[in-house]
């Protein structure tokens, strides 16, 4: 009787372990992708920036599409930042400042400062999302996070084009949306840390709609990012993503 048992808890054990280990890191991160493409997105939000115990708080509302490059047309609606505008067209970022009726295109060493004065870097926001063109990856183990069952993730850089050369991630194993990641230097220093604190279903996709970033080299600080009113695929003019639109 508890011989059959122990081959029966065996037996389930190695057949946990062949299911949980049966999709490779290239596939993880397909299915990840897969769950995040549109083709036109639309949506408001909000970034809370803690600095000890100061807490600034940036609105605004965003337009991206896929369909031809990547492109993204950001206004801040809060009284301090009012009328600033980012665009982004692939790996090209600029900002119009109405104060000065100027456009400044964010370069080199800029690109490392956090938008706004918060933890998340001008970098972060042109990282592209396919991850499999410039990471190699594998699967480490299994773990839970707030009851989800993840994949654990390490990427190494393949490419020299890359914010971080090694990235780790748990991914959870239904909705395919990393719910932790950690990014590091070169030298194995931990840089950053996100963490999905909101997960909703929008048209059929899992979407982070509040998620923590907080830079390991700033001391007492955060950012938390919100997502509200979101719509896929609805028709965006091409015309929003043109300088002209940036600076009227």
């Amino acid at each position: 009787m508890y011989l059959h048992k122990s081959i029966l808890i065996a037996c389930t054990v190695f057949l946990f372990q062949s299911v949980s280990f049966s999709q490779t890191g290239k596939e993880i991160l397909q299915k990840m992708d897969n769950n995040r493409k549109y083709s036109f997105m639309e949506y408001s939000s909000t970034m809370e920036i803690h600095i000890g115990d100061e807490v600034r708080t940036k609105t605004m509302k965003a337009k991206a599409l896929t369909k031809s490059g990547r492109k993204a047309f950001v206004e801040f609606v809060n009284t301090e930042d009012q009328g600033t505008k980012y665009l982004m067209l692939d790996n090209n970022l600029w900002i119009y400042f109405p104060d000065e009726n100027d456009v400044v295109k964010i370069s080199g060493h800029m690109l490392k400062e956090g938008m706004m004065g918060s933890d998340v870097s001008y970098e972060d926001a042109l990282a592209s999302d396919e991850l499999s063109d410039k990471y190699d990856v594998s699967v480490l183990s299994d773990e839970k996070i707030n009851d989800h069952l993840c994949y654990v993730l390490q990427l190494d850089a393949k490419v020299k084009d890359v914010p971080y050369q090694k990235r780790k991630m748990w991914v959870d194993k239904e909705s395919y949306v990393s719910l932790k990641e950690e990014m590091y230097a070169k030298s194995g220093k931990l840089l950053k840390e996100s963490n999905v604190i909101e997960m909703k279903k929008v048209d059929g996709r899992n979407v982070p709609v509040k998620v923590q970033m907080v830079n390991k080299l700033r001391k007492n600080s955060k950012t938390i990012f919100t997502m509200t009113d979101i719509v896929f695929d609805k028709a965006i003019p091409e015309e929003v993503f043109t300088m002209r639109y940036l600076q009227r």
